[in-house]
């Protein structure tokens, strides 16, 4: 898979769990998404691409292209 896919669906699972209007975020995922809407997203990621996301993991995703990083990082996917 592609960073463009993985992008893709998580734009698709930010729009249908997380409510998400518009294109994805720039910058830090806390100023756009509360903790429930950041919750509902990670936990949609982890079962579209059967992953799990470890707290220290999740401490290090500040941005979409964090979170699209350790996704791909998770599926063993260079890019």
């Amino acid at each position: 898979m592609e960073v463009r896919e993985v992008r893709e669906v998580v734009a698709a699972l930010a729009r249908d769990e997380a409510d998400w209007k518009g294109p994805l975020p720039e910058g830090p995922l806390d100023r756009h998404l509360d903790s429930i809407q950041r919750l509902a997203l990670v936990v949609a990621i982890e079962d579209r691409f059967q992953v799990c996301f470890e707290p220290e993991d999740e401490q290090r995703i500040r941005s979409v292209d964090d979170l699209v990083a350790g996704i791909m990082a998770k599926l063993e996917v260079h890019p």
